[in-house]
């Protein structure tokens, strides 16, 4: 074997050939569609579980800062300093609602988390440590900086839902259909004309609502007529004889009502038609 010629060639290799390249085998080939739509998707996968772990644990550091006063509060208790043991409670009360504050995650909640991270601070240096007001301040406003700078743009701050709209109260023509319709629920046949004769009103006024006002007294009146006579049979009471005629003046007085209205509109509309053809001969056009 000639110098020069190691490692040895094999029968189809040939001399510019490496040991891993073969005369079927080309360059390396850049990956597919397939294989990039498969990495694409490895990514957004572990992208996505990285955003719900964080989101998950946000906030979740500011408990492990404060685990030195948990003895804190054992050794407050046996020396019986009400004062120290108050900061100490605060300080591992407080970054618990800040991290309430934090993961829910609504606008200017890290803000709100970060101040209440600031006064457990500055009470832990105040009272229990008694360090003197502007070491407790200087240390609170660390504390403040630090949590911003810890948790500003973490997470997307959305804002809080709006307050639900209270329904509007019924009007006065849907409490008087609601008040006749549990009228109507008795099913008693001596109140089906008045029943009718309320209604046909009602339909009268909701078609021009502007005379609601002439007719309200009058609903309300004969409305709470009606129901007490209801009730009253409701409960095993015996129709008196002038029952009936009653109700028949009830139907009565509805049905005068509702052609008192009706003639009032016919009237304004001859009225109108009057001026609109005065005017019409005026221009000369008629």
């Amino acid at each position: 074997m000639a110098a020069g010629m190691w490692p040895p060639q094999g029968p189809d290799q040939g001399p510019d050939q490496g040991p891993d390249q073969g005369p079927d085998r080309g360059p390396s080939r850049a990956p597919d569609g397939a294989d990039r739509g498969s990495l694409q998707r490895a990514r957004a996968g572990i992208e996505g579980f990285a955003a719900k772990f964080s989101a998950s644990t946000r906030g979740l550091l500011l408990p492990v800062f404060t685990w030195p006063l948990l003895p804190d509060v054992i050794v407050e208790v046996v020396r019986g300093k009400p004062m120290g043991l108050t900061a100490a409670l605060l300080g591992l009360l407080l970054p618990i609602l800040a991290v309430r504050k934090l993961r829910r995650g609504r606008a200017g909640d890290t803000a709100r988390a970060a101040v209440l991270v600031a006064v457990a601070t500055g009470l832990v240096a105040g009272l229990g440590a008694r360090t003197g007001v502007p070491i407790a301040l200087l240390l609170a406003a660390g504390a403040w900086l630090g949590t911003r700078l810890l948790y500003d743009g973490a997470i997307q701050e959305v804002a809080p839902p709006p307050e639900p709209v209270a329904p509007m109260p019924p009007g006065p023509l849907e409490e008087a259909e609601a008040r006749l319709a549990r009228i109507a629920s008795r099913r008693d046949p001596r109140f089906e004309n008045v029943l009718a004769a309320m209604r046909s009103l009602l339909q009268d006024l909701a078609a021009r609502p502007e005379r609601l006002p002439l007719a309200r007294r009058f609903l309300a009146v004969h409305l709470d007529g009606l129901e007490r006579i209801v009730d009253r049979l409701r409960v095993g009471a015996a129709p008196p004889p002038g029952m009936t005629p009653l109700l028949a003046d009830l139907e009565t007085a509805a049905r005068e009502l509702g052609d008192k209205l009706r003639a009032e509109e016919s009237a304004a509309l001859d009225i109108q038609v009057k001026v609109l053809s005065e005017r019409l001969r005026q221009e000369g056009y008629a």
